[in-house]
């Protein structure tokens, strides 16, 4: 199940349980806008995949990692004590 994954690739990366996994569906807009060029509306359709993401606090970084980019990473200082 993918929140098994998502809970897992979060442990071995932070060294830490998630506080919150949380995902949102996926969807196409066809001509990738909500607006034709003719200015008609464009029906946006669900698919069969989703977006996982998985938070905890932390007392000074922002870090901001990806299962399918587990090479690169972001850590953005937010504070000092």
């Amino acid at each position: 199940m993918a929140v098994d994954i998502v809970a897992r690739e979060f442990r071995e990366f932070f060294n830490e349980e998630p506080a919150l996994i949380t995902s949102a569906p996926g969807r196409l807009d066809f001509l990738n806008t909500h607006q034709d060029y003719k200015g008609l509306p464009v029906v946006a359709v669900g698919i069969n995949l989703r977006t996982f993401i998985a938070i905890s606090r932390s007392q000074d970084e922002f870090v901001v990692a990806s299962g399918n980019l587990r090479d690169e990473m972001w850590s953005i200082l937010i504070g000092s004590h």
